[in-house]
């Protein structure tokens, strides 16, 4: 019914998982042996996730024609570590009356983000659109291969390494993070206008970290609610 595009997550399509990077079953368990108190104390001893994907590869139900809300951004928008219910996006879908589309990808950056709103805006027709601006110094291109790359000033070693000077040069400079933030927030602000849809933005930075999800690295439960009636 809707055309796919190819993402990070498309290897996800249709499946349940009880893992997903960065909240890892090896990352929990060196968790419990190092970090036991912080899990204890965010109430994550024992606690099952389930990472449910659609057919399209994102974390939220069936795409339909149904009134929605759209969530672009990266893992603060997909919330890893967070089971379902207790996500922000999914609690101001709620609130809302509307359905909940979710295209965060863990990882991303503007480029994705972007790529992902020009694909699915236009299909979707959601009421409202809310862009979590992911962390700065990251973008992405297609490869050769089909693959795309994601560049990430944190996560060198996941960088071919024919690409990682050029990339190291380029993040260096203030200017190019802060024009590509803001080319791709423009841009997916523009796609809104012109489908006359609602445009709320926020950076990272916004996004307290009150609590923690289940990796002990993303913002938990008491984080999420509070996001979600801003």
């Amino acid at each position: 019914m809707f055309n796919e595009i190819n993402h990070q997550y498309s290897c996800y399509k249709n499946q349940e998982l009880l893992w997903l990077p960065s909240d890892t079953s090896w990352g929990h368990r060196h968790n419990l042996e190092t970090r036991y108190q912080e899990l204890l104390d965010n109430d994550w001893i024992n606690k099952q996730i389930v990472y449910k994907f659609n057919s399209h590869g994102f974390r939220c139900d069936e795409f339909t024609e149904e009134d929605n809300a759209m969530f672009v951004g990266c893992s603060l928008t997909c919330c890893i570590g967070l089971p379902i219910e207790d996500t922000w996006p999914t609690i101001v879908s709620n609130n809302l009356n509307l359905k909940c589309v979710n295209l965060g990808i863990g990882g991303a950056g503007p480029d994705t983000a972007f790529r992902l709103a020009n694909h699915y805006i236009p299909q979707l027709k959601p009421k409202i659109v809310v862009y979590v601006q992911p962390p700065p110094g990251r973008f992405s291109m297609l490869l050769r291969t089909g693959k795309y790359q994601e560049f990430n000033a944190g996560h060198l070693d996941q960088i071919d390494p024919n690409f990682v000077k050029f990339y190291e040069q380029w993040v260096s400079t203030e200017e190019n993070i802060e024009l590509h933030s803001l080319k791709h927030r423009l841009a997916i602000q523009a796609l809104c206008q012109q489908y006359n849809i609602k445009f709320i933005y926020m950076k990272e930075i916004e996004y307290k970290k009150l609590d923690l999800a289940r990796d002990l690295n993303h913002p938990g439960v008491k984080s999420n609610k509070e996001l979600a009636i801003k």
